[in-house]
């Protein structure tokens, strides 16, 4: 799967070579401003994450278990600080890919020190970070929609409700407070005399990203769960990646087509824009088909 998608980027690298090109060469000239975006994203990322395993971690059973104090903190350094981990690996392959098959190696190289400075300044940063106050929200909580339920329906055993769950997880983690506090950068980075509707494409182009990622991570920490949860039970594994797959895809590939429309609001050509959100769609549907059939492996279930 990993040499599947090197592949598919180094097609498109090659393919759309003369459009990439000047991407990087912005890129370039805003180094600073790249540095600093992914330092901010990853301070974000690394602190929600070591919140969330430490309230998690506190209500397990392996915290009695005896283990030396150096271990416990070189494994809690690894298990906090895998957003960033993971987001210098991935720069790193799409840098040696870039540089394998397009000619600007110099900036290239230029591009991933900067946005690999700026995720270990981030990953650095977010220890500097005060942890938030513990939400415990009730099992029934406002932030996900509800059906209305007019009569009592038949009771129909099915694995459906498994679709629609990491949808309502990231409702659930989009609560107000953090939508809101997500949206201050935002708006302090437009410059003086932006329109306001320039403003409201920028805030929602933000916000379908910031979906797309949401639903990766909900689906992933869902699906985790959901065979934890289901391995005591003679289902086969096809059944659970089919009640998976489908809304979440579904979902992704509409995000994924709000995305490419809104760049068209923004004065983006619409073949770019059309690339662009079908990119999207297809690498999301990508990593969350692979990250479904590493949770769903057989070994996993043992």
């Amino acid at each position: 799967m990993a040499l599947l998608i090197c592949g598919a980027i180094a097609a498109l690298f090659r393919a759309e070579g003369d459009a990439i090109a000047p991407v990087i060469d912005a890129l370039r000239r805003h180094g600073l401003l790249c540095l600093g975006l992914a330092a901010v994203a990853t301070a974000i990322l690394v602190a929600r994450r070591r919140s969330l395993e430490r309230a998690r971690f506190a209500r397990s059973w392996l915290a009695a278990v005896p283990i030396r104090p150096a271990a416990s903190r070189g494994e809690a350094l690894l298990i906090e600080t895998a957003p960033a981990s993971a987001a210098l690996v991935v720069v790193a392959i799409l840098s040696l890919v870039a540089a394998l098959v397009l000619a600007q190696r110099a900036d290239i190289f230029a591009v991933w020190a900067n946005l690999s400075g700026g995720v270990l300044m981030g990953a650095i940063v977010s220890y500097l970070v005060p942890p938030p106050k513990p939400v415990e929200l009730p099992p029934g909580s406002r932030y996900v929609p509800h059906r209305k339920v007019r009569s009592a329906a038949p009771i129909r055993p099915s694995l459906a409700a498994l679709g629609r769950w990491p949808i309502l997880q990231l409702f659930a983690w989009a609560q107000p407070k953090a939508v809101a506090r997500a949206t201050i950068p935002i708006l302090v980075m437009m410059p003086l005399g932006t329109m306001a509707d320039t403003a409201m494409v920028v805030i929602a182009l933000f916000a379908v990203a910031g979906a797309l990622l949401l639903s990766w991570s909900a689906a992933l920490s869902v699906s985790r769960v959901a065979m934890r949860w289901l391995a005591p039970l003679p289902v086969r594994a096809g059944a659970i990646i089919h009640a998976f797959l489908l809304p979440s895809c579904a979902f992704i590939v509409g995000s994924s087509a709000m995305a490419a429309l809104l760049l068209a609001a923004f004065n983006v050509s619409l073949r770019s824009a059309v690339e662009v959100g079908a990119g999207a769609a297809l690498l999301g549907c990508l990593l969350f088909a692979a990250a479904l059939l590493w949770n769903v492996r057989p070994w996993g279930r043992r």
